[in-house]
């Protein structure tokens, strides 16, 4: 079960995410054997993007049949194990069957999805959205058949008005809390650099996604971001780049500008995202 296939080119997995496949996989043998079909990864590690100790195992795991609630007590049970086996990094996903990948109707089908140990929610499985592309162009088979099995077409029409609902819906939201005093959000963005690199990095992703119709990390967007978007917002792209790769030395002597550049730098994407 632990031998590695890949689509196209051979991509690298990380030496720590085959030791947590590995583990995992002993506890599917044992607990639920015969009911996957096919895993695959998605996110970081599918774009060369993994970052040891930050990034986490995106994965899909298809069922050879709709899990039982006595196979989804078994889930739990593995994936509580593998959490205090691996705190990190963590293996978080989604199990579905073909059916599910295949469906036209995506918000009917309801598949149990895992992260940081537990079962945290029953969620569609939508074949327009930027995780299903992603599983589709960069997926790589760790067990079970070719990607290219199942029927994954994706509408990039649907797949934009997706993304732009996205950004209208959290990441606005987003916007506008860390704008209300008082609020946790309106303090975090003054004191936290995580928060920064969330806010500024993520919503240039989707930036990216609109104007390319592809998907790239986070720093890559914060690269494409300098190459595209006005010199007026490169300091706080490059502060969030700065956070990303853990350069300790702030471009920044105020607190108050940074808040301040990173608010209008997101709003301006958010406009840009609408405009597209």
């Amino acid at each position: 079960m632990t031998q590695t296939q890949t689509r196209n080119e051979p991509k690298r997995i990380p030496k720590e995410v085959k030791e947590v496949l590995n583990s995992y996989f002993k506890k599917i043998e044992k607990k639920l054997p015969n009911k996957l079909e096919s895993l695959y990864l998605f996110g970081s590690v599918s774009i060369g993007a993994y970052r040891e100790g930050l990034s986490d195992i995106d994965f899909y795991g298809v069922t050879k049949e709709k899990l039982t609630q006595s196979d989804v007590e078994k889930l739990k049970e593995i994936h509580h194990e593998m959490r205090k086996e691996h705190a990190k990094p963590s293996l978080d996903g989604m199990y579905l069957t073909r059916e599910d990948l295949e469906s036209e109707n995506n918000r009917n089908c309801s598949c149990p999805y895992f992260n940081k140990g537990k079962l945290q929610s029953y969620r569609p499985f939508h074949r327009n959205w930027i995780d299903a592309y992603q599983l589709q162009t960069y997926g790589i088979v760790v067990y079970g058949l070719p990607i290219e099995t199942y029927n994954l077409s994706v509408d990039w029409t649907e797949l934009k008005s997706n993304l732009v609902e996205n950004i209208n819906g959290y990441w606005l939201n987003w916007v506008r809390n860390c704008e209300r005093f008082p609020s946790l959000q309106y303090i975090g963005l003054y004191m936290s650099g995580n928060m920064i690199e969330w806010g500024v990095l993520g919503v240039t992703r989707l930036y990216y996604s609109l104007r390319e119709k592809d998907i790239t990390s986070k720093a890559g967007a914060g690269e494409y971001a300098l190459q595209t978007v006005p010199e007026e917002f490169h300091q706080i792209i490059r502060e969030a780049l700065r956070i990303r790769n853990g350069n300790k030395f702030s471009r920044y002597g105020s607190m108050r500008k940074r808040r301040n550049d990173a608010l209008n730098y997101m709003k301006y994407i958010i406009r840009e995202c609408n405009n597209l």
